[in-house]
């Protein structure tokens, strides 16, 4: 009998291709679009410290979950590795198949997801359930994401925090047989799905962000949810060559490339895409085939606009204008060289020269997406505003590529002042004046004592913090990801030493120290009691900083209490090889509010009366800490005061109307479930 050399182990394809939509079903059923629409997504192979993909889909991440309530079924869920699915790269696009519509949202939502791995330096990880036990870890995360394609028979998409879960609807096309197609799905659109995706993972990253505290708050997440599903196209490039072809290499005439949801604006009576990301770039835009689009009507003002899409749009507008110069920039001498012989009425590009265009437009739209992600871990962690983001995104940048011979950051802040987004503190909108401070030690001269300089004697004082912490961000030997069995799991690893690492740095921060009225200038909070005997400085009275119920005897307990939201390490390389290595700590602390401003002036002063009872809301504040961990140097504090009464005054007013003119508690009522409120009906 024939022997046989035993066949060694066979290696792991080093990526999984997928069929989508470049960008929703109309696209197939337009002659000029047909043949840009079917794309393939390629995604990393699960690697040995990842759970595999299962039958769902289901993976480390997600987990699809197919049940149409309307219809009351389950629909059979999809097999991707099927062999015959690995042999085709999946199912093929179709609007009538289930099975294609889970492998779709997989497909765009795990895309997403490794492109903020990539630009974060670590993991993502999705927010908890704030109602669990706070010893349990679901507490603080939700091992997967999960993705309902057919959960809704409505006009809408949304991320639900109450459920960290994404929702898709369907709904029948108003036009009905005379529509391009009967019934439209959101499931079927990448930009939806990338902008939902992108609402999970930043309220994964900004626990408290989806509280409405001012205009540019919710603004915010729907301008940025939108800046990562344009910036996505253009990893596209045979649909970025197509558009640049057609448009002689410009990106600044609406169409495909930067606008949104072409079939969902469509059903809506937009006549064109949802939004257009230059929508408020000139007024001499106009609108592409088939009509005009309000979204190119004459621009507003910032300071004029209130609806969170519409006031996002001028976040978007600047930072996709800001991608387009640099975009210019990369290509204006490629441009010279191919017309500097040529008739000057020639109404095409050569081909060669579109394929380059193209390369460059991929390059600068993913060092942009980049900028935007890292910039998250450069905000405060609560209140944000767009002049604040623009703070982060120049600082961020600057902490990775000091040097910047393109002018990216210039071409943001250019961009930003053209569409009136202010930044108030700064003497200067040059971006060295934008970089976020250094700790300012004049506050805090007790850190002196423990070295020859306060910023030495602070670093000396927090390594007493450092050296209790896990910052390797691997598996320990012998220790399973989160069960037992020899199972080995990187996210779920990860989670557990966030946790242990959150619950470090709180319990150091809330034993009393000699330096704690220094931490507390410095982060903006309140960490002892106003009337502990170690205090060398008096402090107002401020009761609605206590927490908890009264004692019977109607006390209540005068120590501040906070949270310590996340503890994660972003290991992060430049375009050049530049390297960080930091630790992120987010600390935040609440406080009753009241919407009358004399019974805040009474509960401060400890009416028990009030404070026994419900507040009206509640008033956040805390800091954003950097340590670079090369050196274990604390660099930055990006602080918001939770004692700041004019802050608390803004925050009122937003909430009862005043700001707006609108009716009271519109935005605060919806903080539950704050994407269903804003994406209904749009």
């Amino acid at each position: 009998m024939k022997s046989y050399q035993p066949i060694s182990p066979l290696p792991k394809p080093p990526v999984r291709r997928l069929n989508v939509y470049a960008f929703d079903p109309q696209s197939s059923v337009e002659l000029k679009t047909a043949v840009i629409n079917n794309t393939v997504i390629e995604l990393p192979w699960e690697t040995r410290w990842e759970d595999q993909l299962e039958t769902g889909p289901i993976n480390d991440y997600l987990e699809v979950i197919d049940y149409d309530p309307s219809s009351g079924l389950f629909y059979t869920p999809t097999d991707l590795n099927d062999p015959f699915l690995l042999a085709q790269d999946g199912l093929p696009p179709s609007e009538g198949n289930p099975q294609y519509h889970q492998q779709m949202v997989f497909a765009v939502a795990m895309r997403t997801i490794r492109n903020f791995e990539r630009a974060l330096g670590r993991l993502v990880l999705w927010a908890g359930d704030r109602n669990a036990p706070k010893s349990s870890p679901e507490r603080n995360f939700t091992r997967r994401l999960r993705i309902y394609p057919h959960a809704l028979r409505e006009m809408n998409a949304y991320y639900s925090p109450t459920k960290r879960a994404l929702l898709f609807g369907y709904f029948k096309h108003p036009e009905g047989d005379v529509a391009f197609c009967s019934w439209v799905f959101t499931c079927l659109s990448q930009d939806i799905i990338a902008h939902e995706t992108t609402h999970a993972i930043l309220h994964g990253m900004q626990q408290r962000s989806i509280e409405a505290s001012n205009l540019d708050s919710l603004a915010f997440h729907e301008a940025f949810a939108d800046i990562i599903a344009l910036l996505q196209h253009f990893s596209m490039t045979n649909v970025v060559r197509h558009q640049l072809a057609q448009n002689k290499g410009s990106l600044r005439e609406p169409g495909l490339l930067n606008g949104l949801a072409l079939q969902f604006g469509h059903a809506t009576g937009c006549h064109g895409a949802l939004r257009y990301a230059l929508q408020y770039l000139s007024t001499s835009a106009t609108a592409p085939e088939g009509g005009e689009h309000n979204a190119l009507s004459p621009p507003k003002k910032l300071s004029e606009t209130f609806e969170s899409h519409e006031r996002g749009g001028f976040l978007v507008a600047a930072i996709f204008d800001a991608f387009v110069t640099i975009y210019e920039q990369r290509t204006a001498d490629l441009f010279r060289l191919a017309f500097s012989g040529a008739a000057s009425n020639q109404d095409y590009l050569p081909t060669e020269l579109v394929n380059r265009l193209a390369i460059e437009a991929a390059k600068a739209a993913d060092q942009v997406l980049r900028m935007c992600v890292r910039a998250l871990d450069y905000i405060p962690p609560v209140d944000l505003h767009f002049g604040e983001y623009l703070r982060a995104i120049i600082t961020a940048d600057t902490d990775l590529v000091a040097h910047d011979p393109m002018r990216y950051r210039i071409a943001f802040v250019e961009a930003f002042k053209k569409r009136g987004i202010t930044v108030p503190g700064c003497i200067s909108m040059a971006p060295e004046s934008l970089l976020w401070d250094e700790p300012d030690l004049t506050e805090a001269p007790e850190f002196g004592s423990r070295g020859r300089s306060p910023e030495e004697g602070l670093s000396n004082v927090f390594s007493g913090l450092l050296n209790t912490l896990e910052l390797s961000g691997s598996i320990k030997p012998g220790e399973p990801g989160a069960t037992g069995g020899g199972r080995r799991n990187l996210r779920e690893a990860a989670m557990l030493s966030i946790q242990r690492n959150q619950a470090r740095i709180h319990a150091w921060f809330e034993q009393d120290s000699p330096f704690d009225e220094g931490w507390e200038k410095l982060l903006g909070m309140r960490l002892i009691a106003f009337d502990n005997p170690i205090r060398k400085s008096p402090v107002p009275l401020v009761a609605t900083l206590w927490t908890g119920r009264a004692t019977q005897n109607g006390e209540f307990s005068n120590v501040p209490t906070f949270e310590v939201h996340s503890a994660r390490i972003a290991r992060r390389v430049g375009p050049e090889g530049q390297e960080t290595h930091q630790l992120i700590i987010q600390i935040t602390q609440k406080r009753r509010g009241f919407d009358d401003p004399a019974d805040q002036e009474k509960a401060d002063a400890g009416n028990i009366a009030l404070l026994t009872r419900d507040p009206d809301f509640w008033f956040r504040g805390g800091a954003t800490i950097h340590i670079d961990l090369r050196d274990g140097k604390l660099i930055r504090i990006i602080r918001k005061n939770v004692c700041d009464n004019k802050r608390l005054a803004v925050q009122r007013a937003f909430r009862t109307g005043q700001t707006l003119g609108l009716a009271p508690g519109l935005y605060s009522h919806a903080n539950c479930e704050p994407f269903a409120f804003l994406h209904r009906g749009l």
